[in-house]
């Protein structure tokens, strides 16, 4: 399975890297992430931006972590709603996570998020802590191919 982390902080970044690989480690099945890992600022910068959305097309969960999971930049609302479009897998999920605590999530990029996903047909998740990586269900792991992986990462 493939996910696109944007992120602002790399510590935190790190944390939810980690937790993703942690998820697989105690199923019974035997599955991998391969990670790629984007600076949400690079989505500016329109050559970038292009690259960003290649790598990304094919993602089944893209993650936002940090200071930009609580106010999303208007490029990254732009770079969105391209990749919606141009995506190619049609069962991806959405999550944010930031380490500010449960309030943090409760902010207009929230909201936002969530009528972008239910205008497109994605899958939300909000979580502090990314728990949400080690709640995949059996049937959604059993669909990851491959062996481990370090992510890529776009600084």
């Amino acid at each position: 399975m493939k996910a696109f982390i944007i992120y602002d902080d790399f510590a935190t970044t790190l944390k939810a890297n980690a937790a993703l690989r942690h998820s697989t480690r105690y199923s019974d099945v035997s599955a991998q992430w391969n990670i790629t890992i984007w600076r949400v600022d690079m989505l500016k910068c329109p050559p970038a931006a292009e690259t960003a959305l290649t790598e990304a097309m094919d993602a089944h969960l893209i993650v936002f972590v940090g200071r930009c999971a609580q106010l999303l930049p208007s490029w990254v609302e732009h770079w969105l709603e391209h990749w919606a479009k141009c995506r190619q897998i049609e069962d991806v999920a959405l999550a944010v996570s930031c380490e500010d605590g449960p309030d943090a999530l409760s902010s207009p990029t929230s909201l936002e998020l969530s009528e972008f996903a239910l205008r497109h047909g994605l899958k939300v998740v909000f979580d502090d802590q990314l728990a949400f990586a080690s709640s995949q269900s059996e049937d959604d792991l059993s669909l990851i191919e491959g062996g481990p992986q370090e992510p890529k990462i776009y600084l």
